[in-house]
C-alpha cells in the first residue's frame, strides 16, 4: 500500500472515531493556554502566504428558468460525492485489512484530548457578565449528562476497571463523581491514587523508566522537561502527607477507537479519558548527593491538580496520565462518536 493511500486511511480513522473536528476545544481567551494548544508559527506563516482563490464566473443560464446551476452541472456534483462516499467506504475496508494483517496497528495510533471538561458554578473570565456565569453553569449539568452517557458504553462493554456490572442500566450512571466506596468508579480512583504518587516520586527521583511507563503524551514531555531542570547536585525526596479530600472523577469519556474487524482478545473496543482532581498535601527534602546531607526542606503545602489519565481497554496496560487541565477553561462540548 502506497505511503498516501495508507494517510488516506489514518485519516478516515480518525473521523469514524469522531476525527479532531468534533473533539476541539475552546479555551478562554482569559486564561493561560496550555502549550498544545498552540499552532506551529510555520503552519500559521504558510497559511497567512497561502493566495487567495478567485471564484469563477456562476454559469449562465437562462432568465426563465431561476435555477443557480445548470442540470449538468448539478449532476456531475452529485456523482463526484457520491465517488467520494464510495472510496471512503473502501478506505475503511483497507483499514481492516491492514489491521488483520498486522501490516499497521491504527488502534495504537494517538488519541485527540476528548471533551473533557472541569466542573465549576461560575465564569472565571475578567469581566465575566451574568451570560458568561449562566454558561458556566450549563456547561457543568452537560458535563454531568455526558459523564452519565460515558459511563454507559463503559459499563455495556464491561469495561468497569474492577468490577463487574451486572445490568449498565444503573443509578450508578449518575455517580461518576461520587467518592463512595461502592461507587463504579472506587476501584479506579484507588488506582489513579496510587499513580499520581508514583509518577511524583520518580519526577522527584529523576526516574525517567517509570514517567514513560506512567505517562504519555504532553504531560510525559513536561514532566520529562522536569526532570532534566533539576540539579544533578542534589537528591529530591517527593513526601505525601494525605489527602485534604479524596480524589474523585470530575469528568468521564469513551469513544470505540479499536478498528479491528475483530473483537480484542481481551477488554473491548474502548478508549477511556477521565478527568481525576486531586486535593493533597506535599513537600519535597533536598539531599547533597556528594554528603547525604539534608539540605533543604518544604514545608507541607496543599496542591490542586486535575489529570487526564487515559486508557486502551483493549491492552493489558495501567491507566497513564497524559494532561493536566486547568479550573476555569472553557470548552465546546461535542458528543465523541
Amino acid at each position: 500500500m502506497s505511503l498516501t493511500a495508507s494517510r488516506r486511511c489514518l485519516d478516515i480513522a480518525g473521523r469514524v472515531a469522531g476525527g479532531s473536528s468534533s473533539l476541539s476545544r475552546t479555551w478562554s481567551a482569559s486564561l493561560a493556554v496550555q502549550h498544545r494548544c498552540y499552532s506551529s508559527p510555520a503552519a500559521a506563516q504558510k497559511t497567512k502566504e497561502k493566495p487567495a482563490v478567485h471564484a469563477t464566473a456562476p454559469p449562465s443560464t437562462s432568465r426563465t428558468s431561476g435555477k443557480a446551476k445548470v442540470p449538468k452541472v448539478a449532476a456531475d456534483e452529485q456523482t463526484e460525492k457520491e465517488r467520494s462516499t464510495e472510496d471512503d467506504l473502501k478506505a475503511v475496508e483497507t483499514l481492516h485489512r491492514m489491521t488483520e494483517m498486522n501490516e499497521v496497528d491504527v488502534s495504537s495510533a494517538p488519541l485527540e484530548l476528548l471533551d473533557l471538561h472541569v466542573p465549576t458554578w461560575k465564569s472565571y473570565k475578567e469581566g465575566a457578565t451574568i451570560l458568561d456565569h449562566l454558561r458556566a453553569i450549563i456547561n457543568t449539568q452537560r458535563n454531568w449528562i455526558f459523564n452519565a452517557r460515558a459511563m454507559y458504553r463503559i459499563a455495556k462493554a464491561k469495561s468497569i476497571p474492577g468490577v463487574k456490572v451486572k445490568s449498565p442500566w444503573s443509578f450508578q450512571l449518575f455517580r461518576t463523581q461520587s467518592t463512595s466506596s461502592s461507587a463504579w468508579l472506587a476501584p479506579f480512583r484507588q488506582a489513579a491514587l496510587e499513580a499520581y504518587k508514583q509518577v511524583n516520586e520518580a519526577v522527584a527521583a529523576r526516574d525517567e523508566r517509570s514517567i514513560k511507563t506512567l505517562t504519555g503524551g504532553q504531560q510525559q514531555l513536561a514532566y520529562m522537561k522536569l526532570i532534566r531542570s533539576q540539579d544533578p547536585r542534589y537528591v529530591n525526596v517527593w513526601k505525601y502527607h494525605g489527602e485534604r479530600s479524596a480524589c474523585k472523577v470530575v469528568s468521564i469519556r469513551a469513544l470505540e477507537a479499536y478498528y479491528g474487524a475483530k473483537a480484542p482478545r481481551i477488554g473491548s473496543r474502548l478508549a477511556v479519558q477521565a478527568v481525576v482532581r486531586f486535593n493533597t498535601l506535599q513537600s519535597v527534602e533536598t539531599y547533597s548527593k556528594k554528603t547525604g546531607a539534608r539540605v533543604n526542606e518544604t514545608e507541607p503545602k496543599p496542591v490542586v491538580e486535575y489529570l487526564v489519565f487515559q486508557k486502551r481497554m483493549w491492552y493489558d496496560s495501567p491507566w497513564v496520565i497524559r494532561d493536566r487541565l486547568y479550573e476555569g477553561l472553557e470548552s465546546r462540548f461535542n458528543l465523541p462518536g
